[in-house]
């Protein structure tokens, strides 16, 4: 068992790092009760202790119980995990649910609420995909760019856990005990305007105040229990804290626990935390056993660092990815309440979903190479500028000169395809292949409407994954939750209809492709909706023709099997 633990205690954040431990302790060794028992003991004799406890070892509604705890003699140096980073692959992650069925969930919650079953849930729902390579250094990638002041990497047999959270569940210092819920998102943008628009949203927000509030009292009931009478106070009420995709909203409880309260005694009176269940708690977790078709594991349970008998930190495991084997789980959520909106809340579950892929996202800009020449160049290089902007990349002017080097270098005769790629740094890198034009290709129509965040719809990224992986060579034609077209997956839909040609409408939520730019722009193109229904009417009766247009292959003509 190996752990790299990035944690703040009292007040200042710290790296730890554990190997080879004394002891390892799971479910297939006693029960949880008992393990947290052995800590302590292990505690009073001086050793160091980790646990990673599943939200399903809860008490309130137990079932299957799974946990790690490694009990360690020494900390281990930095070099345990290697001196250099290695190489890793995640590959993009997939909702388990439909956006259909987890905004058809937060009505059921909602209608809950009404009924007078509960006033606040914390719904969530999983993603899955797959992992190989080096675990530790996505842990460290994740890192640098996210203040998670209470992170976990822990590695046990063939189960890894990244947990890069920043919501401390609760801290014991001496005979105080202190935890700090986070409840209350708003996104963060590149441009400063929007995003200080979205920091004076949350801040001033009755809905996310009222959400906080709650769990808030349910969190001072539950230290009440545990807590010596009269100690239970709140120094910090809504306070918003910044990271790097979202703005938080958190609060601040404290108490002085009672003489001789056990670890065994906070767990049972705190654990899981309010945070991530709702309120009241215990019918509240009732309702999410209900709704939520896979456990949570890891995923909002709790993670700890233990460095004395009254010395303890533990988190709530949320931006968490858990893996076994190769199979990838990272579990995301949204506090519902009766005012909430199902299809923002489901916007907001995929914003938090983000920090994986922010730092490692990409513009991608695809060119065609005809004789050393590159068609439509100023506007490839406008919307990557435009791209680069509003995701707050840099983009230095020299980039064109790279391009126009690398082309006399390696392209100056034949048709190619040119890719470019912009990271968050403001790196250009280039890569060629030879094109192969067909044209004529097939499609087919995906089976449900597009679903994505808006930022990796509209601009052109390495994220893709509201799009079928289907390959270059392949087509999908895709919708919305209106039932209007959108696009293909690798480029814009054309519609030829009574001689003239017809796009999609970019309000859509589409691609402004740099072809379909320049068509429009020369008045050879206009735009408009087609809703799918109507467009399999019209191909069904031979009285359109349909093209994909993209800068790379220019026009090529598409036939369905409907």
């Amino acid at each position: 068992m190996r752990v790299h633990a990035k944690v703040k205690v009292k007040g200042l954040v710290s790296d730890f790092y554990f190997n080879h431990p004394i002891r390892v302790l799971t479910e297939e060794d006693c029960s949880l009760r008992e393990a947290l028992e052995i800590v302590e003991t292990s505690l009073q004799a001086g050793y160091y202790v980790v646990p990673a406890i599943t939200y399903e070892s809860n008490q309130v509604l137990p079932k299957n119980e799974s946990f790690i705890i490694g009990i360690f003699d020494c900390f281990a140096d930095k070099e345990t995990f290697g001196t250099e980073q290695g190489i890793y692959q995640l590959s993009p992650l997939e909702f388990d649910e439909t956006r259909e069925k987890i905004e058809a969930d937060i009505e059921k919650v909602r209608d809950y609420i009404r009924d007078g079953h509960t006033y606040q849930v914390n719904y969530t729902t999983r993603l899955h995909g797959t992992f190989s390579g080096d675990a530790h250094t996505l842990f460290l990638q994740l890192m640098s760019k996210n203040n998670g002041d209470y992170a976990f990497y822990i590695e046990y047999e063939n189960e890894k856990i990244i947990s890069c959270s920043p919501e401390l569940f609760f801290e014991r210092d001496g005979d105080t005990i202190r935890t700090k819920p986070m409840k209350g998102t708003s996104q963060r943008y590149a441009d400063e305007v929007r995003d200080e628009e979205s920091y004076q949203f949350l801040k001033h927000s009755t809905k996310d105040r009222a959400e906080n509030v709650m769990i808030v009292d349910l969190l001072r009931n539950d230290l009440s229990k545990i807590a010596q009478k009269g100690t239970v106070r709140c120094p910090e009420l809504f306070t918003i804290e910044k990271y790097e995709t979202v703005y938080q909203m958190t609060s601040t409880i404290e108490a002085e626990l009672k003489t001789n309260a056990s670890l065994n005694d906070v767990m049972q009176g705190l654990f899981p935390c309010g945070s991530i269940t709702g309120a009241p708690k215990q019918s509240t977790m009732r309702i999410i056993e209900s709704l939520e078709s896979s456990p949570r594991q890891y995923y909002c349970g709790t993670i700890g660092l233990l460095l004395s008998p009254d010395n303890w930190v533990f988190n709530v495991p949320i931006r968490t990815l858990y893996i076994q084997g190769t199979d990838a789980v990272y579990g995301a959520g949204a506090g519902i309440t009766y005012d909430s909106n199902p299809s923002d809340e489901y916007d907001e579950i995929v914003a938090k979903t983000s920090f994986l892929w922010n730092g490692y996202v990409q513009l991608i800009e695809s060119m065609r190479v005809d004789a050393g020449a590159i068609p439509r160049l100023d506007l490839h290089i406008k919307r990557l500028k435009s791209s680069a902007d509003a995701l707050g990349y840099p983009f230095n002017d020299n980039n064109i000169a790279l391009i126009d080097q690398y082309v006399k270098l390696h392209l100056s005769a034949g048709v190619y395809k040119l890719r470019a790629l912009l990271d968050q740094s403001g790196t250009l890198a280039l890569s060629h292949s030879e094109l192969n034009e067909d044209k004529e290709m097939f499609s087919t129509i995906h089976h449900e409407p597009i679903d994505g965040v808006k930022e990796y719809i509209n601009h052109k990224t390495t994220v893709r994954y509201h799009y079928e992986l289907t390959g270059d060579n392949a087509l999908n034609l895709y919708y919305n939750k209106n039932n209007e077209l959108t696009e293909f997956n690798i480029g814009n839909i054309v519609i030829k209809e009574s001689g003239q040609y017809y796009t999609p409408k970019h309000s859509s939520e589409l691609l402004n492709g740099v072809m379909r730019q320049q068509l429009i722009h020369e008045q050879k193109l206009t735009e408009r909706t087609y809703l799918l229904n109507e467009f399999i009417e019209k191909y069904r009766s031979g009285s359109i023709e349909v093209f994909m247009i993209n800068s790379v292959r220019e026009w090529t003509k598409v036939k369905f099997e409907i």
